[in-house]
């Protein structure tokens, strides 16, 4: 409403301008304010769907065919980006941080055409909290650090040509830059889009730094990166991969080595977060896999560290997670039971690659694709 009444105050001034302006001219040309237009030797209202060189000076042409006041915005460098939705065109200034430590998303902008851009939060695979230093203010790594988010090394690759060999795939460099902060955000700018469609994301320990962690990766689709924000990277301690593999009995190879796909799923319902579902059998295509699946026996819904054996559970439990091994090549995964009323769980390709922590979340969505409200 503000907007309106100081256009239409503008308006009123235009024509008593103009009007005023008119009485004066005699046969001269007539000068029209702000807000109108020329029309018959006066000036008149510009809302006759002018042309868009008829709009006075603060006004433009709107999708209307009418002049309407030109909204300017402008961020403050020191505080906020701009981010330019690619479908409106509508720029937000988004806040970087400085000053508000871990509580913001990173600055997202668009990326250019025929590229791609990957913002978002690494989180530890076992107990679901986002990685940050102590009292960390957001700042960009500045090197590499012996714990923390700036000990890590985030790569992107080529999803495809990552499951048919991790230590041979070649990253795709994002021509934006990489950035990793102290908060355990992170944003690749301006990726090559990955020739088969879908690209990863592989995080591990940073060269030099001892064998802490787990290659683990997670992919998107091109089409979901433009940009993605807010996208979930984990990353898996060694501790949590020994745990896994003590717990459950397996024996042999721990769950990394063999490669294991972890398969989370999710629902928000009336929440605002995505909460796990318990009662999910995992699905590879339609069929079960009750030789290749084991799930947790954890109490919280946050906790993935227990893998139960003695009991033989078959489905998710309070963490909605399950883990599959044996099954290296993509295929198509889904879930059955826990859907909730009028949803269901997607397919979609993935696979447990031999040295790999391959991490998806299952997000309900209804019969058309959508997200499940």
């Amino acid at each position: 409403m503000h907007l309106s009444s100081k256009w239409k105050s503008a308006l009123a001034t235009g024509l008593v301008v103009a009007l005023g302006g008119l009485a004066n001219l005699g046969c001269d040309a007539v000068n029209c304010g702000d807000g109108t237009i020329e029309q018959n030797g006066s000036c008149v209202p510009a809302d006759d769907n002018p042309g868009s060189a008829q709009c006075g000076p603060g006004t433009v042409l709107a999708a209307n065919g009418k002049c309407e006041p030109e909204l300017v915005v402008v961020c403050d460098e020191g505080t906020t980006t701009e981010q330019v939705d690619p479908d409106t065109g509508v720029v937000t200034c988004v806040g970087t941080g400085g000053g508000g430590g871990c509580n913001m998303e990173i600055p997202c902008p668009a990326p250019s055409p025929g590229k791609i851009t990957i913002c978002g939060q690494l989180y530890d695979t076992e107990t679901g909290l986002a990685i940050a230093e102590p009292s960390a203010s957001g700042a960009p790594c500045a090197g590499v650090t012996a714990e923390g988010p700036c000990s890590l090394k985030v790569q992107f690759f080529d999803a495809l040509e990552f499951a048919m060999g991790p230590t041979t795939a070649v990253p795709k460099e994002p021509a934006g830059g990489l950035v990793v902060d102290t908060c355990g955000r992170f944003r690749g700018a301006d990726l090559p889009e990955a020739s088969f469609g879908f690209m990863g994301v592989a995080v591990d320990d940073a060269t030099g730094q001892p064998d802490d962690h787990k290659l683990t990766g997670v992919a998107l689709a091109n089409g979901d990166a433009l940009p993605a924000r807010g996208f979930h990277v984990y990353v898996t301690r060694k501790e949590t991969d020994t745990a896994w593999t003590t717990t459950s009995g397996i024996g042999g190879q721990a769950f990394s080595a063999r490669g294991v796909l972890a398969l989370i799923f999710l629902h928000n319902g009336a929440s605002s977060t995505l909460n796990p579902v318990a009662n999910v059998q995992i699905r590879k295509g339609a069929n079960p896999i009750t030789n290749n699946d084991y799930y947790f026996t954890d109490a919280s819904p946050t906790t993935r560290s227990t893998v139960d054996t003695a009991s033989g559970r078959s489905t998710t439990g309070p963490n909605g997670t399950g883990l599959v091994t044996g099954f290296p090549s993509p295929d198509n995964y889904t879930g059955a039971g826990g859907e909730p009323s009028g949803c269901q769980w997607p397919q979609n390709l993935a696979g447990a690659i031999p040295g790999v922590v391959f991490v998806q979340h299952k997000d309900a969505v209804t019969p058309g694709g959508v997200e499940c409200p």
